[in-house]
């Protein structure tokens, strides 16, 4: 396994991440046991797909200045090894994997669930990046990116009591 990266290839899991966020979420609303969980589920895959397209405007904006790029320039071993297993191993289910996750769940308590741990995961992923990136485009990103992953997860927790209290 790759343990050193750079700003681009940070940037590149990022559009990963969202991608498969987005084709999460668009699986789990064929779970909602109504409209209105259906509905959250499609907002919430069209904000994914929206923040991969931020991602990857920044990583050809970035890929422009790639001669700039100090090539001696690498996160340290260790937040990059870090980074990467999280980035593979958490978040949001690899494609491979999303069928598997997928076809295991029978109702929307385990996808709400799913979704609230991948949101999680996403929000320290997001802060590390934060930490870790240099250049100030890729940070502001990373911090709009948080935001709005904490709301996410405020509306699936939301969601989740809601649904809980109806059983």
């Amino acid at each position: 396994m790759k343990t050193n990266f750079n700003e681009l290839e940070a940037i590149r899991m990022a559009v990963q991440i969202e991608e498969r966020g987005e084709v999460f979420y668009l699986q789990a609303r064929e779970l909602a046991p109504n409209q209105e969980t259906r509905q959250m589920f499609e907002e919430l895959a069209k904000q994914e797909q929206d923040h991969a397209a931020t991602f990857q405007q920044i990583y050809n904006e970035l890929l422009q200045y790639k001669q700039g790029f100090d090539d001696m320039y690498l996160y340290e071993p260790e937040v990059a090894a870090y980074l990467q297993a999280m980035a593979e191993s958490s978040v949001f289910p690899t494609d491979e994997r999303l069928k598997e996750v997928m076809g295991s769940m029978k109702d929307i308590t385990k996808a709400l669930e799913l979704g609230i741990q991948a949101e999680k995961d996403s929000i320290l992923f997001y802060t590390e990046m934060i930490i870790n990136a240099r250049y100030v485009e890729a940070k502001n990103a990373f911090r709009r990116l948080l935001k709005e992953e904490k709301k996410h997860l405020i509306d699936l927790q939301t969601r989740l009591n809601e649904h809980l209290a109806q059983k």
